[in-house]
């Protein structure tokens, strides 16, 4: 179990008393949302999140829903029995902070002060990026995201026009024109702020920042209720259809503890991403933002955003350019998008199945 904050962490097995505290999860997750049902806290999350179908996940987990709590987890499996097998990702504690590191819930500059030997990561180059998708479906692959849902994709835009012009290159019937289209491609995911406000609105502090840089959802302390998709500027986060707990991108936690690096940086064909040590001084991403100027996503906002983006002119601002078109891939979009539902009819995503209505 990882420790509070600011404790010494230490490695080896883990604690005896684990497995009775997984026990305890389901009863502590249900006693807490009792309470805050009583206090109509999970009442007001469920109105300000009902985008995100933060109301289905407030559902009685008493029914026959997925439980998520201590050893019944099971990612791989969900609900199919023929992949109901100990898969590995049974034990969060060791998913989640093997090393037993310090984590922090709030007083994120407390972490720079005690000198992690490891600060990861990620650095995104535009020039590379050729907006294929393939670190999205890599995601989804290594992560098993439930479908309509995506923990990374890439935001594929246009700006400019094809105008007339007797010297153009392109020729028709019409006349000559010439191509002013630019086209920019930017992968997005959770920034894993240094500053990150999904953590501090948590109620049960299910989610945390690991003292070497990852913010991380623990699904057996999370109860569901949205307020940290609320507080996410970045639209990061989403209610899992299956676990009904709150889910993102984890820089990969898992393979990152076990010497690899995050599937989609391994997946992308134009190696855009880049992920690494920053406090390492020789990695690729303290030498490639050394020797580049870089941008982040919505730095007036002072999440302190640690994914960032070179080798563009063009500014990543805070409101979309009115001028862009953006170009919906469906097969990396949100499934309850508007602009999805605009595109193949309104869907609606329940445990299990996809039910398709409209035409």
């Amino acid at each position: 179990m990882p420790k509070n904050e600011g404790s010494q962490g230490k490695s080896g097995p883990a604690d005896p008393q684990e497995n009775a505290w997984n026990s305890q999860g389901l009863q502590r997750r249900e006693f807490v949302k009792k309470a805050l049902i009583a206090g109509g806290v999970l009442g007001a999350a469920g109105m300000l999140g009902g985008a995100f179908g933060v109301a289905g996940a407030l559902a009685d987990s008493s029914g026959g829903g997925a439980k998520t709590d201590g050893p019944s987890v099971n990612w791989e499996g969900w609900e199919d029995p023929q992949l109901n097998v100990q898969d590995g990702w049974n034990n969060w504690t060791r998913i989640l902070n093997p090393g037993n590191l310090p984590i922090y819930h709030d007083n994120f500059g407390r972490i720079k002060k005690v000198k992690p030997k490891s600060h990861y990561v990620m650095v995104v180059d535009l020039r590379k990026c050729v907006g294929c998708q393939s670190c999205a479906v890599a995601c989804k692959s290594e992560n098993n995201v439930p479908v309509g849902r995506y923990r990374t994709f890439v935001d594929v835009s246009e700006t400019g026009a094809t105008i007339s012009d007797p010297g153009g290159t392109l020729i028709t019937r019409s006349g000559n024109l010439e191509n002013k289209l630019k086209m920019l491609n930017v992968p997005k995911l959770c920034n894993h702020c240094d500053n990150p406000p999904c953590v501090v609105v948590c109620p049960v502090k299910a989610t945390f920042k690991r003292v070497d840089g990852y913010v991380l959802v623990d699904p057996r302390l999370c109860i569901g209720c949205g307020a940290c998709i609320n507080a996410c500027p970045y639209d990061a986060r989403f209610i899992n259809p299956v676990s009904q707990t709150a889910d993102k991108c984890t820089f990969c936690v898992e393979r990152v503890d076990g010497k690899l690096l995050p599937s989609c940086v391994t997946s992308c064909v134009g190696r855009a991403r880049v992920f690494g040590d920053l406090n390492d001084p020789n990695s690729d991403v303290a030498k490639l933002l050394a020797a580049n100027s870089f941008q982040v996503r919505k730095p007036g906002l002072g999440t302190v955003p640690q994914v960032f983006y070179i080798g563009s002119e063009a500014t990543l601002s805070v409101n979309d350019n009115p001028e862009a078109q953006t170009i919906w891939y469906t097969y990396a979009m949100n499934t309850n998008s508007t602009a999805y539902q605009r595109m193949v009819g309104a869907v609606a995503l329940e445990v299990g199945r996809v039910v398709r209505s409209g035409s």
